[in-house]
């Protein structure tokens, strides 16, 4: 019987899948939903402190703010599961959620 994999595990088969280079660095976007322009800049704040670089935008809605953040890494489970749980603490903090993340391909060398 196969084991479930996690949502992160799943998102790194599909970037392996894809062609992606995962001993190589990658700039990796997590996305958290947030219900108010304050939370967002509280969330904010507390991924500056994690050294994410971040932009907050207006969804689509007034009680809909989008807090992007950023941060240059490998893409492994165990840190990205890691991230997870900071990153659902921090949404859960302004009522708000954690929409997951992607990635851009690190291309592979040819012949490699």
């Amino acid at each position: 019987m196969q084991q479930e994999l996690s949502p992160d595990a799943r998102l790194i088969d599909q970037l392996a899948r894809s062609g992606s280079d995962l001993g190589k660095l990658h700039r990796i976007e997590f996305l958290l939903r947030l219900p108010t322009q304050k939370a967002a800049q509280r969330a904010e704040l507390t991924l500056l402190g994690f050294a994410f670089e971040t932009k907050i935008e207006r969804g689509k809605s007034d009680s809909d703010w989008l807090v992007r953040a950023t941060k240059v890494m490998y893409p492994n489970e165990p840190d990205l599961s890691g991230l997870r749980d900071k990153l659902n603490a921090i949404a859960e903090q302004g009522k708000g959620s954690y929409e997951g993340w992607k990635a851009k391909l690190a291309e592979r060398k040819p012949g490699a």
